[in-house]
């Protein structure tokens, strides 16, 4: 079946799902729980029986709610200069998505091994390759470099696995030979499913190299013992961290040693999570979106440097981890919910034998982001939800529990109007009510609290001075999406592949490229403009110059801050519409001035 955003099924409205919500709200399932409780033996029995009768009962409203809405779902632009189109449905796991260079196709994965060639003028996708052509039976990461094909993944055992990087070179008849560039030792896993594993590839600006995560091992530095096979394990050696390889690089073997990883070369960063997308600015610097464990802490977006740690698995999302308190109880935390999985399981008790952090070890911080897009955070001493842009601070990064990927950079800046050379990031949870929690959720999984979650979040990336470091500056521009798990930019779209749902294309603006400039001309584009413009005038010896913008009756309505290109981003969102005088000057020389015309 092939959806149509023009001719969207409406097998669930928005009100339908409200009013079941409201119906199975979580303060439904403890009234019940407070009933059935009374007809129990015991306190422990109840725990137990209730844990498993919620995880039904999720399961249920799961299938019932969210597949049909997966199918009638509605993607919708929340800005009138981008519209969305659905391309096909995807083929169940959808994990990654990329655009094959050669072909000028895009490819996407599954989970389990599966690749598969999207056919965009007929709406359709073809099967390439399994896991018997690669040998990755869990795939999670996908990128090109001119004709070859890279891929990151894991093998899972029962209670061991290995990490894999594999390249696929084209051949003349359109098949590839698979290559192995990287196997690791088999490692203890934490369970039969694995953990966070290899994925995030991607290959650098100079083309030299492939940088990668591998994942932790445990959610947030707690004892995982996989059923008790490995009594007191925590995190390993390749785990928790970013790697770095050479693009030419075959038959790599690394041992889970320490000593090894540390001399080798190969390790760019640590102290990382679970780094599921990365990608690299204008200025070639790397960015990796990182997500937080079953606390309420802030998902990341961190700039990934080499040589620095980013704090797992003592500081998470801006916080630091509180089983660093051998004191700690989980029970009195804002930030835990009594209703999560991992507090019922007894994850959050008090540790004393947590690792302390590790002599002469600088964490560096996640992004500070103000909002107004995913700023939503929890007071950490009285558990209040807060809203970063209402309260005039930051938070790092993102609405807890949002579950960040699908990073995208316009470095080319390819896109047009506002969005060009901005970042995106898509979210894969759906958003709860207060306490987190939504017939949504996929796996009955907490969900960000308050925050819808369900958007493409446009960020404005800035590099501050006096921070030494980056800042953020967000705003939702599309919304619906379900389970959205990776994102490519083609020219002035961008693409999003939900993990059971929809290939959907969002087409912004095109880039406007400047028009003739002659010796004395200013030239300002497009003219008339509503808030913001491109002005364009040559400055060869990169001198400061600034714009003042002038009313009819000859008062300053704007001046801009001093620059030194060829192009200026003229955004003038208070100024009232009109006819304006724009002038460019050199200190006290005039260079140029244009009429202008601004509309509402």
């Amino acid at each position: 079946m092939i959806l149509n955003v023009k001719k969207p099924l409406n097998i669930l409205n928005h009100s339908l799902l409200c009013g079941v919500f409201e119906l199975f709200s979580h303060k439904t399932i403890l009234r019940t729980q407070n009933k059935i409780q009374l007809a129990l033996c015991g306190y422990s029995l109840y725990l137990v029986f209730m844990f498993y009768i919620e995880r039904i009962f999720r399961a249920c409203l799961f299938i019932v709610l969210c597949i049909p809405s997966v199918f009638g779902q509605r993607v919708t632009s929340l800005r009138p200069d981008i519209s969305v189109d659905s391309i096909l449905k995807a083929k169940p796991g959808a994990s990654k998505l990329a655009l094959d260079p050669i072909t000028k196709h895009l490819f996407y994965t599954s989970s389990n091994g599966n690749i598969y060639e999207v056919f965009e003028t007929d709406q359709t996708d073809s099967l390439r390759f399994t896991a018997n052509d690669h040998g990755l039976s869990r795939l999670q990461g996908l990128c090109f470099l001119d004709s070859t094909m890279y891929l990151a993944g894991n093998i899972w055992y029962s209670t061991t696995g290995i990490g894999m990087i594999m390249k696929g070179t084209l051949q003349t008849n359109g098949t590839r030979v698979w290559t192995s560039m990287l196997v690791t030792e088999a490692y203890p896993t934490s369970s039969s499913s694995g953990d966070h594993g290899f994925t995030g590839i991607n290959v650098d600006p100079s083309k030299q190299f492939l940088f990668f995560s591998g994942g932790s091992r445990t959610s947030f530095g707690e004892v995982a013992s996989a059923n008790g096979n490995y009594p007191g394990m925590r995190e390993q050696a390749l785990t928790s961290k970013i790697y770095r390889i050479p693009i030419h690089a075959e038959n790599l073997y690394w041992p889970n040693d320490s000593t090894f990883l540390t001399n080798s070369g190969f390790v760019f960063a640590e102290g990382t999570r679970n780094a599921y997308d990365m990608a690299w600015n204008a200025q070639n610097h790397l960015f990796a979106v990182d997500n937080a464990g079953e606390r309420d802490d802030p998902e990341e977006l961190n700039w990934l440097q080499e040589g620095q740690h980013y704090g797992f698995p003592w500081r998470i999302g801006g916080n630091t981890n509180p089983l660093t308190n051998p004191s700690y109880d989980a029970s009195q935390d804002p930030l835990v919910n009594p209703n999560n999985s991992a507090f019922l399981a007894g994850h959050f008790n008090a540790d004393p034998n947590f690792p302390p952090i590790p002599v002469g070890i600088q964490f560096t911080e996640p992004l500070r982001n103000y909002g107004n897009a995913a700023d939503f955070y929890k007071d950490e001493n009285t558990g209040q939800i807060k809203r970063a842009s209402e309260e005039g601070t930051s938070v790092r990064t993102f609405t807890p529990h949002r579950s960040p990927l699908g990073l995208v950079i316009d470095r080319d800046e390819l896109l047009g109007s506002i969005y060009q050379g901005k970042s995106f990031v898509m979210s894969f949870m759906p958003g709860g009510d207060s306490t987190g929690y939504t017939p949504l959720s996929p796996w009955g999984s907490p969900c960000p609290f308050v925050d819808s979650s369900r958007e493409l979040v446009m960020m404005d990336l800035q590099y501050d001075s006096l921070l030494a470091d980056y800042t953020i500056h967000s705003a939702n521009v599309v919304s619906g999406f379900y389970l959205p798990v990776d994102a490519e930019q083609v020219g002035n779209s961008i693409y999003v592949i939900e993990n059971n749902g929809v290939l959907w294309k969002l087409n912004f603006p095109s880039k406007l490229n400047p028009p003739i400039c002659y010796q004395a001309g200013l030239i300002a584009y497009p003219n008339p403009f509503s808030s913001t413009c491109q002005v364009y005038f040559p400055n060869p010896s990169k001198q400061l110059r600034n714009f003042k913008l002038y009313q009819s009756n000859g008062q300053l309505a704007y001046e801009s801050a001093q620059y030194d290109l060829d192009t200026y981003t003229l955004s003038v969102p208070n100024v009232a519409a009109g006819e304006y005088t724009l002038i460019l000057e050199q200190g006290t020389e005039i260079l140029a001035r244009q009429k202008v015309i601004i509309y509402d």
